[in-house]
């Protein structure tokens, strides 16, 4: 009698809702005429902000699934009470069930872990019961049985325990017969086998296809156009995934050409280009050139073929040549092989050598010609954030490694660790704080100047010149507060600070300044200005370093 008294109150409620058609909130409010259900209502949340009748009465059914979620079976509406624009719902609880006894079948397939079975029956707290019937569910699809029933039947209600017979109306199993890739057919199938973890031949399971669309989120040159589709026939199972390719393709360079004394000519500037996917295999190549005249010369190139041969290894080549004014040369070749354990985890192999000339014998100073290599591992986690911008939200890569150099009358074991951690943090839907840790660590019996970690410059600790601090031991934290001006622009705070060390001295250094990113047609500008000191000296604001990145996509 009282549901129906349910229904009445609620037809009465939308025709007297229906005859004020002015826009406004109206409040919601839930309360009982008894002190102890009172205390079970405050504790639940619920949106109490409305614009209409149909918002009011969603939530109010909510709010009673919820109760019966929780062991309130019975629970109804009395009254629905109207005082200018708040709404206020009387409910009676009426009595609780704690408890809940389940009676399986002992030709069961399910494995009930977790739970004590006696006499093919198990006894749950109520507030249990709906988790342990979806995560029965959940074991069903993963075995291929996605349109397998789980079902509680004759269900009784004694003193303040529910008991019932569970039931399993078992489906076919089913296996994937085809993958089908529309608007993009030439994504590559290294990535649907290796990465979305999707294969022909793959029992069927509805929570990996749910799951295929938050994965491709952390592909950089793909974009899903909408969630994947099954199509079941009466013997077939096929996969439908809708991609567009992305081009996530930049350039950022500048060239000057200047005339030396000898009338020669002198090249000046910097050249970044990064290539991504465009032979359609996911792969990544980048090419970057940076030149002060005679003071600094460097160039990197590395490329990236994930999946190499459809197998599980990921490998990743650099090669680089750095040059300092006019004392030495040092040449570098860097090998990754990594496996993805999981879309966040990576787990792999380094090797890198190393092979350094003194270009000027005769000088008094510790740079030497030496060769080295080292062996290690590496691990790779990271969390994209999957905005605009490409940002992680949490990101740690560690890479120890051991190795050997040799050099005229110093040869020496060495160990080498680099590390580096970030993480964003959203404080609002427009501000955030970005954290970022660097930190490497050279052991050596002796250690020449010319194999040193180099830092300092945009990319590191902002503020200093590039690659002009060398030091085997050093940890630095780039610290942002960033506020979005726009969804595609925000400005930054810097403050940069760090510790690094020699043999013969250690410094504090930091950096202080604001910068403005910004995107603009196809191109993104990056401004910053920064002023850095350190132990030995003040700020000084006319030697402030004004850096201009400018990036045109393609």
């Amino acid at each position: 009698m009282k549901q129906q008294n349910t229904h009445y109150l609620y037809l009465l409620f939308l025709i007297s809702f229906s005859f004020n058609i002015s826009a406004q909130d109206y409040t919601l409010k839930i309360n009982s005429k008894k002190e102890k259900e009172i205390d079970v209502l405050e504790k639940i949340e619920y949106t109490q902000k409305h614009l209409d009748s149909i918002s009011i009465k969603t939530e109010l059914s909510k709010i009673s699934n919820y109760l019966k979620k929780i062991g309130y079976f019975t629970n109804t509406i009395d009254s629905l009470n109207k005082n200018k624009n708040t709404y206020t719902a009387y409910f009676s609880l009426n009595k609780k069930i704690s408890n809940a006894t389940i009676k399986t079948s002992p030709t069961s397939l399910l494995e009930f872990k977790g739970l004590k079975i006696n006499d093919n029956q198990f006894n749950i707290p109520i507030e249990k019961l709906e988790s342990t019937l979806t995560q029965f569910s959940k074991e069903l699809d993963n075995k291929g049985l996605s349109f397998s029933k789980v079902q509680l039947k004759n269900i009784e209600l004694k003193n303040d325990t529910l008991f019932a017979n569970l039931t399993i109306h078992q489906s076919k199993k089913r296996k994937i017969n085809r993958i089908i890739l529309k608007g993009y057919e030439e994504f590559p199938k290294s990535f649907i086998k290796h990465y979305l973890k999707i294969k022909k031949g793959d029992l069927f399971s509805q929570k990996k296809i749910n799951n295929t669309s938050n994965i491709l989120q952390n592909l950089n040159f793909v974009k899903e156009i909408k969630p994947p589709e099954v199509l079941f026939t009466t013997d077939s199972t096929l996969i439908y995934i809708y991609l567009k390719k992305l081009q996530n393709n930049s350039f950022d360079g500048l060239i000057n050409f200047t005339t030396k004394e000898n009338g020669g000519v002198l090249f000046t500037g910097h050249l970044d280009l990064k290539l991504n996917n465009i032979l359609n295999s996911g792969e990544s190549f980048n090419l970057y050139w940076n030149s002060i005249g005679d003071e600094r010369q460097e160039f990197n190139i590395s490329t990236k073929i994930p999946y190499i041969f459809n197998t599980i290894i990921s490998p990743e080549i650099a090669f680089s040549i750095y040059k300092q004014d006019s004392t030495f040369l040092n040449t570098k070749f860097d090998l990754k092989l990594t496996h993805n354990l999981s879309t966040k985890l990576k787990l792999g192999a380094t090797y890198n050598s190393e092979s350094s000339e003194n270009l000027k014998e005769h000088l008094n100073n510790n740079i030497k010609t030496y060769k080295n290599y080292f062996l290690g591992l590496i691990l790779l986690y990271n969390i994209p954030k999957n905005d605009f911008f490409y940002n992680d939200k949490f990101n740690i890569s560690i890479n120890p490694a051991f190795g050997k150099r040799k050099a005229e009358n110093l040869n020496s074991t060495q160990f080498k660790i680099t590390a580096t951690t970030s993480y964003l943090w959203d404080l609002n839907s427009r501000s955030s704080f970005f954290i970022k840790n660097n930190t490497g660590y050279l052991n050596s019996d002796d250690i020449l100047e010319n194999e040193l970690f180099r830092i300092g410059g945009s990319n590191t600790i902002r503020g200093f010149n590039e690659q002009s601090i060398f030091t085997n031991n050093f940890t630095y934290f780039n610290l942002e507060y960033r506020y979005l001006t726009s969804s595609q622009s925000y400005l930054y705070t810097i403050t940069d600070f760090g510790r690094v060390k020699t043999n013969l001295d250690s410094r504090n250094l930091i950096g202080l300044g604001i910068g403005y990113l910004f995107t603009t047609n196809n191109s993104q500008i990056n401004l910053n200005l920064v002023t850095g000191k350190s132990s030995s000296q003040d700020f000084i604001p006319k030697e402030s370093k004004l850096s201009i990145s400018w990036k045109s996509f393609f």
